[in-house]
């Protein structure tokens, strides 16, 4: 199923495959606010146990997956989508720069939509400006908050930011369980989750300081420090909204 877009075939019904909810629920949000049909699945298994049970006919033309997700993930997903849908375009997704292998394209969180129609359209792609990257030292995006509040009301804005700051504290007290045994492995699959759900909604100091557990270089009496900066962005994110909403 396709519809028309400035005269070119854009494809309609996607496959979202991410293990963080809320990244899960902004992507799917932003995508059917562009007009887009979505189906969900929460890791690899899930998606390649849907894809068996639907009809040739409602199957995705394209699939977006998180590169890093516990279980099936990156190349070993993308071999068992290409034989689940062969025609299907296939795209990884990642707040991190990594290798796409087996892959269509690649697209880093948070989702910026006119870079998936350039992925979808490649032979457009040159025409469009890239976007400006954003700064990490600011602790909201401001062009994502805006984007929420077009496709929402205020409440259900707020909702997904109190969210997103629950579970970031929430992960943050896992995190300083992780570090009592010096469980580094967890402590960065832990930090990975905060950092994709904060991208999704522009949390970008949160982000940031996500991303220094998960891939930073640090000694283990590092971590009651950079776990207490990924708390005070919580606290600041959340004195910018309360002024907000």
């Amino acid at each position: 199923m396709s519809r028309e877009s400035n005269g070119a075939t854009k494809h309609c019904r996607l496959m979202v495959i991410d293990d963080d909810a809320l990244s899960l629920a902004v992507i799917s949000l932003l995508l059917r606010s562009d007009g887009y049909e979505v189906v969900q699945a929460a890791d690899g298994a899930a998606a390649i146990e849907m894809l068996g049970t639907l009809q040739p006919g409602a199957l995705p033309s394209v699939l977006l997956a998180d590169l890093r997700m516990p279980g099936i993930c990156g190349r070993d997903l993308a071999v068992a989508l290409r034989a689940a849908v062969p025609q299907a375009t296939l795209l990884a997704m990642s707040a991190t720069a990594d290798a796409a292998e087996g892959y269509d394209g690649f697209l880093k969180k948070p989702l910026d939509l006119a870079a998936l129609q350039a992925a979808l359209l490649p032979q457009e792609s040159g025409s469009s400006e890239p976007a400006l990257a954003p700064d990490p030292q600011e602790d909201l995006n401001e062009a994502i908050y805006a984007k929420l509040l077009r496709m929402m009301p205020g409440e259900a804005v707020r909702e997904i930011y109190e969210t997103c700051l629950s579970d970031a504290r929430a992960r943050a007290a896992e995190i300083q369980s992780a570090s009592a045994t010096n469980d580094l492995a967890s402590i960065r699959l832990i930090a990975h989750a905060i950092k994709g759900g904060a991208g999704m909604i522009g949390a970008q100091k949160l982000a940031a300081a996500a991303a220094t557990l998960e891939l930073g270089v640090y000694e283990p009496e590092d971590i009651p420090q950079l776990v207490d900066n990924l708390l005070s962005s919580c606290d600041q994110l959340q004195r910018i909204l309360m002024a907000k909403l």
